[in-house]
């Protein structure tokens, strides 16, 4: 059987068992006394801890689970990309700006957009929408006057037209062709309105994007225009004197790109398109790339899906490096360069805290002496369990593996008995508990531990109840097993702990949650806090600002989660900006179509009158208490 090493949740304290200084981006570190503090303003800004923030959210009556959110954090990711940008665009000399736009689809959030809006107005920062409702969102902000929106989507008459009224009140509309027909529907609405807009097209590249989206991007691609669809594009553009309002070029290959090379490609690409594009319209002045720019959740750097092996600078270098070098070789005038980074401007400013609620199968020695048993395979697991020690706990391991298969089999086909079978399941899980120790000795001695023996923690891992619901407040996790980063907010240096897994509180096999960020892998446990009967702990998901808010839902209708907004204004102080106590009962069954008043009265007509009144007051008291109260489990 092949060596391999334990993951570092298992080896180690502190920030090697949560790898908290790869994954955090300044924004999150351990302190020295172990516990978890945020930097809204990054590394060498003021903090807070994060158990101090909770204890306040207490204060205000709320209770878990908490969302999270540091809107300085946006603020910081804004100035960061834009900065990279302006650095690379130094560097190289580059003789036009960067304007960085905003996809609202990833977090709609009002103070999500607002911040970003506002944070970035100087610098003219822009939304890209994708749906009318989003084009309602954008035009209710306050942009600057140079602000771009970028209209992207499947667009019908009333989205063009709302877009083509917007451009003649000044704002500075870019409506991108998705596809041949809305390239007629756009010249359309501009003829019928008599309106004159800016009009992009979205090229379909061959180029792919690279991780768990890879299939979204390439030839066969849910958006864009073939390279024979754009010629003929710009040639109906031309028959309708509209050319000279052809002034971008768009493409997308895809969210969360791990790999600079594919990036690369795919600029390249897209640049020697504009270049041929911008000698039939000379007004085509903007390349929008379109969003991708990763964020490392596992904190490995590399081109794992959930990474990136690239960094924000390389990022902005690259894309300026390579337009630059194609306008210049093709002799055409250098774009506005525009990006719609989405996901790496918002998944750092927001975390779920919850509290456990109970462990589920905690490892227990079996009580079996008072058995009379009488399956052969009984003594033999008795002498196993006698006889482990470090020089044969592998041996022991594999024995008391075959012996609980025999007995299965044998209560399968009738001849052990539910006493028989009890009893050898206990002494299995006492052999590979011992088994367990005897490998974690070994593997501080040595260093690497077999595979098969490393099966042990997954086995023996148990489950930490968690209040909250995986699908509401992660749903990623669930739907495309990404990872995010999990961590206890305290007790990081406290050298006692158990490998174990989270559970959440739906009635859903799949709320759960059983792979966590190792060294550029997955692994099948977290390192958390053993717990005495009745105590409990606090435990953080981080980098979940990006779409978790938008696609959660309410599966056993378990509603949002309490919110609280922070700003952080000095060391160790900080402020509550807004905060919110979460979905209650009835506004969870409102949101599909049960009307609290209508339930009420439902009630009322079903309550059995002839019981005493007492009785009856006890049981609506209850009903009316539960409806008007939080969906997620409230400690007594």
């Amino acid at each position: 059987m092949e060596e391999a090493e334990l993951p570092d949740a298992y080896a180690g304290a502190g920030d090697e068992r949560y790898r908290v200084g790869a994954w955090g981006g300044g924004y999150f570190k351990r302190e020295e006394g172990g516990d978890l503090r945020v930097f809204p303003q990054g590394p060498d800004g003021h903090s807070a801890r994060l158990d101090d923030i909770i204890d306040s959210l207490n204060e205000q009556g709320l209770s878990d689970p908490y969302l999270l959110r540091f809107p300085q954090i946006l603020e910081n990711r804004q100035a960061r990309i834009r900065e990279a940008f302006e650095a690379a665009i130094e560097l190289y000399d580059y003789p036009q700006p960067y304007r960085g736009v905003y996809p609202v689809k990833v977090n709609h959030n009002h103070i999500v957009v607002s911040t970003l809006a506002r944070a970035g107005r100087a610098a003219h920062f822009g939304l890209e929408v994708g749906s009318k409702a989003e084009l309602c969102l954008a035009l209710t902000i306050d942009l600057s006057a140079e602000a771009l929106v970028v209209c992207n989507g499947f667009k019908d008459r009333d989205y063009l037209e709302l877009a083509a009224h917007a451009a003649s009140h000044g704002r500075r509309i870019l409506v991108i062709a998705e596809n041949p027909q809305e390239v007629d529907d756009i010249i359309g609405t501009i003829k019928e309105v008599g309106v004159l807009m800016m009009i992009g097209l979205r090229a379909r590249l061959h180029s792919e994007g690279a991780g768990r989206w890879l299939e979204s991007s390439g030839a066969k691609g849910k958006f864009g225009l073939s390279t024979m669809e754009i010629v003929e594009a710009m040639e109906q553009l031309d028959r309708e004197g509209l050319v000279e309002n052809l002034r971008a070029l768009h493409f997308h290959i895809g969210s969360q790109v791990s790999d600079i090379l594919n990036l690369k490609e795919a600029i390249k690409e897209a640049s020697r398109l504009f270049c041929s594009m911008q000698q039939r319209a000379s007004g085509l002045d903007i390349l929008d790339i379109g969003g991708g720019l990763s964020v490392d959740y596992d904190g490995s750097r590399s081109a794992t899906d959930w990474s990136m092996n690239y960094s924000l600078h390389e990022y902005a270098r690259d894309v300026v490096y390579i337009v630059k070098s194609i306008c210049d070789e093709s002799g055409a005038r250098s774009p506005t360069i525009v990006t719609e980074s989405g996901r790496a401007l918002t998944a750092h400013h927001a975390a779920i805290v919850v509290s456990t609620l109970r462990v589920v199968g905690e490892h227990e020695p079996g009580d079996y002496a008072r058995h009379d048993t009488k399956a052969v395979q009984i003594a033999d697991l008795k002498e196993t369990l006698e006889g482990i020690k470090h020089e044969n706990y592998r041996e022991a391991y594999h024995d008391a593996e075959q012996l609980l298969n025999e007995l299965i089999l044998g209560f399968k086909m009738g001849y052990v008995s539910m006493e028989d079978r009890a009893v050898g399941e206990c002494l299995h899980n006492d052999i590979c508990a011992s088994a367990r120790r005897l490998m974690r000795n070994a593997r501080k001695a040595s260093g690497v531990v077999r595979e098969d023996i490393k099966d042990l923690e997954r086995k023996l891992a148990p489950k930490y109840v968690c209040n909250f619901s995986i699908f509401m407040s992660a749903p990623d996790s669930w739907a495309v097993q990404q990872l995010f980063p999990v961590c206890p907010l305290t007790g990081f240096d406290d050298a006692r702990g158990q490998a174990a897994t989270i559970g959440d509180i739906t009635c859903d096999s799949d709320g759960k949650l059983e792979h966590f960020i190792g060294q550029g892998k997955s692994e099948p446990f977290l390192w958390l806090p053993e717990l005495e009967p009745g105590q409990s702990c606090l435990i953080g998901m981080f980098l979940v600002g990006a779409y978790q808010d938008v696609l959660g839902d309410f599966h056993n209708l378990f509603g949002t989660a309490a919110e609280g907004v922070i700003e952080v204004t000095g060391e160790d102080e900080f402020r509550l900006i807004d905060t919110d106590e979460g979905s209650s009962v009835e506004s969870s069954l409102a949101h599909f179509g049960f009307s609290p008043h209508q339930m009420v009265r439902a009630f009322d007509r079903k309550v059995d009158r002839s019981r005493s009144r007492e009785s009856v007051q006890d049981y609506r008291g209850a009903f009316l208490r539960v409806l008007h109260g939080n969906t997620y489990l409230q400690k007594p």
